[in-house]
């Protein structure tokens, strides 16, 4: 982790170090002032505008030799733009090799010195995420940056406080994020059960109320998970239900349950997917990666909820005891499901799960899933889908995105769709027609949660980064931890 300080003015200057300067268009005049003439007329040969994605790199040698990089870009007054600018100081930093890097941000930041702290460290941290678990020691990446000065005006002690916030997220994240890149092979239903109970114990060694129960196969059936151990029976690796809980040392202020679909491998059954279509499909567990990472983020920040995280893992694949189209399966509340798609597992999967959370009596049920292409399609590759029929959810939700750099968009949950899913021989069919694909998805699960206060949240879209935006690289983005501990931590539609 790196060491995150703040000043009002520059630093000394020290060895191996990098100067990042943030400059917009209005800054492009006075560099001549700050560095000199030669500097002025170099960046204008180079195009330098300070326009967003503009950079300019130089050397100083007064008072020593010392490397600058400008970065252009639009006035900090966004979450996504803060985080964004720290995210490539901090990629530059580490491409260059030094081992101290200043980010002058002097006149760029709002007035929140504890929630700018908090977006400036979490770029910092993301900008040195990778995953390496299969590299050669020649292809990793050295980790030379150590300490990061921040240059900023304001309450130093807030701003403290912000970066240990910031990074405990960018931590919870990271942890989402390995378990997103890990390969199938690796990262299976057992592995995914391992890895919940293995952060338990982590976090109740550091005093934490953390608990972890994992379900066999065996024990599904008795809970009469029909359809979840429908979509699971085809692979030779066992399904795993993973129920993680966290209680705050103080009086709970509410029961929450966080739902993430674990589909650690979706090869689409026996309604197969093209091999484009199937390659990413590792990632098909987003949702249980990001609820379990998020486990990490509550527990540290000590947010004051009870928390249950859970997950149905199975892998979706095909053999002679796959799940079959016209098969009919009874979820654990009763109800009937005729498959006509076999690649819309996910919510099958999450039916069952949406069911046991709601036998635990929350205030509030969310899912999170890698469930349409059909979400991507209505929204792009960068924001999340989000259904409810909570308007006030809805909006502490969105909200909570807005300040986290997610970007989240309500869809409806069109009632006059639901008879698309009817079936003639079963109470309802697991897929309805091509056209409104996310929302119909929405319906069906809105028939497994019992009643409760729900919300489901379609990731497919930023879940899985296939070019980098924002604080994401390719692979696993590790979206919607940073909403989720927003939300917990604001909790005004609780």
């Amino acid at each position: 982790m790196l060491q995150i300080d703040w000043g009002s003015e520059l630093p000394p200057t020290k060895p191996e170090s990098l100067l990042v300067v943030a400059v917009t268009k209005d800054d492009i005049e006075v560099l001549d002032q700050r560095f000199g003439a030669g500097v002025m007329a170099a960046a204008t040969s180079a195009s330098f505008e300070g326009n967003p994605g503009d950079s300019f790199r130089f050397s100083v040698s007064a008072p020593e030799f010392q490397q600058v990089l400008l970065l252009g870009g639009a006035e900090l007054d966004e979450v996504a733009a803060v985080r964004r600018l720290a995210f490539e100081a901090g990629r530059a930093a580490r491409s260059t090799g030094v081992v101290n890097l200043v980010l002058d941000v002097r006149g760029r930041l709002g007035a929140d010195d504890e929630r700018t702290a908090r977006q400036i460290a979490e770029g910092l941290e993301l900008a040195g995420y990778s995953y390496e678990r299969y590299l050669g020691e020649d292809r990793r990446k050295p980790a030379r940056l150590e300490t990061v000065t921040v240059v900023a005006p304001g309450d130093t002690a807030r701003r403290r406080a912000g970066t240990e916030r910031g990074q405990i997220i960018a931590q919870a994240i990271s942890r989402a994020r390995d378990l997103g890149n890990g390969p199938a092979e690796l990262v299976t239903p057992t592995y995914l059960a391992e890895t919940a109970g293995e952060l338990a114990a982590e976090l109740r060694a550091a005093g934490h109320d953390v608990t972890c129960e994992v379900f066999d196969v065996e024990e599904c059936e008795r809970r009469s998970m029909g359809l979840y151990l429908a979509v699971a029976r085809g692979s030779s690796e066992p399904a795993k239900f993973i129920h993680l809980t966290y209680k705050p040392k103080a009086p709970s202020k509410g029961r929450i349950c966080l739902v993430g679909k674990g589909v650690t491998f979706d090869s689409g059954g026996y309604s197969i997917k093209p091999s484009d279509g199937m390659l990413q499909m590792k990632l098909d567990m987003g949702g249980a990666a990001a609820v379990i990472g998020a486990m990490h983020g509550i527990a540290r920040l000590e947010l004051p909820y009870e928390v249950h995280v859970i997950s149905a893992a199975a892998e979706n694949m095909v053999s002679g005891n796959a799940y079959r189209l016209g098969d009919v399966f009874r979820a654990s509340n009763g109800k009937t499901v005729e498959i006509n798609n076999t690649d819309a597992e996910g919510r099958l999967t999450l039916a069952d799960a949406l069911v046991f959370a709601a036998s635990l009596e929350p205030d509030l049920v969310i899912d999170f899933a890698t469930l349409t292409g059909a979400c991507v399609v209505a929204l792009g590759p960068h924001i999340c889908g989000v259904m409810t029929r909570d308007d006030a959810l809805a909006s502490e939700w969105v909200a909570a995105g807005e300040q986290s750099g997610e970007d989240m968009w309500r869809l409806p949950l069109p009632k006059p769709l639901m008879s698309m899913l009817d079936s003639k021989i079963a109470d309802l069919r697991n897929t309805g027609e091509r056209w409104g694909g996310a929302l119909t998805a929405g319906l069906f699960l809105e028939q497994f949660n019992e009643g409760k206060r729900w919300m489901h949240v379609d990731i497919a879209g930023p879940a899985i980064v296939e070019k980098g935006f924002g604080v994401n690289i390719e692979g696993s983005s590790g979206v919607p931890v940073a909403t989720i501990l927003e939300f917990l931590s604001r909790g005004a539609a609780l």
